[in-house]
């Protein structure tokens, strides 16, 4: 299990996980040991610890403080990996907060590597671009090898421009929208438009950010 992580002064990050009994077996429910491990948007180590849970308890975790203190505050993107040891038969999800001092916002992760996606894409429905509000992409690759994928944005009328992202296994990038296609504001014409990724046959995640610049708040949405 993996997401993806910043740290940053923009935007911090914690890590919930949860060792807890389904109502069906709940006896099968036994402490847990977890490894937790941060890995730079290049895909190198940069910290990595063991944790134990016990039954129906939780571990609660800011990122930052794996980090050493050089790096603390300075992880423009990275990856966050989550291993449970042996077979894991409790309700196990991983639950991600990024925050700042005026806004929180969060999404879960889900067991395996990938999930069939609908239609061959990874889609972004309604995306925009204003001068109150700007449009990140996050995405981590979770391959043991290159990820490289071609990225559309279509606006109302059907109009596409393309561009494409590349990442070293186990590496991640935080991108701007309007850093990766020219005049944005201008294409997209104050309509929402459809954003796709290509690669649908790679593990990888992909969070779509927003950010209210007036306010300094964020919202996520996981793809």
């Amino acid at each position: 299990m993996a997401s993806w992580y910043r740290d940053a002064d923009d935007l911090h990050t914690r890590l919930f996980v949860s060792n807890l009994e389904v109502p069906e077996a709940p006896q099968l429910c036994q402490p847990a040991s977890v490894t937790v491990r941060l890995f730079d948007q290049d895909g190198h180590v940069q910290a990595s610890r063991r944790f134990s849970i016990p039954r129906n308890a939780s571990l609660v975790l800011e990122l930052a403080d794996l980090l050493s203190a050089a790096r603390r505050g300075h992880v423009q993107s990275g990856q966050v990996s989550i291993d449970f040891e042996g077979a894991q038969l409790g309700s196990a999800r991983a639950y991600l907060h990024w925050y700042n001092e005026h806004s929180l916002t969060s999404s879960h992760e889900k067991f395996g590597l990938t999930i069939p996606a609908v239609g061959g894409y990874w889609t972004v429905p309604n995306v925009q671009d204003s001068d109150e509000y700007r449009v990140y992409l996050a995405v981590t690759n979770l391959d043991g090898r290159s990820y490289t994928s071609d990225i559309t944005l279509k606006d109302s009328e059907g109009h596409a421009l393309h561009t494409s992202v590349e990442l070293p296994p186990n590496g991640s990038r935080f991108l701007s929208l309007a850093g990766l296609f020219y005049n944005l504001s201008g294409f997209l014409d104050r309509e929402p438009g459809v954003l796709y990724f290509g690669n649908n046959h790679q593990p990888a995640m992909y969070y779509y950010f927003v950010q209210n610049q007036r306010l300094g708040t964020w919202r996520v949405q996981h793809l």
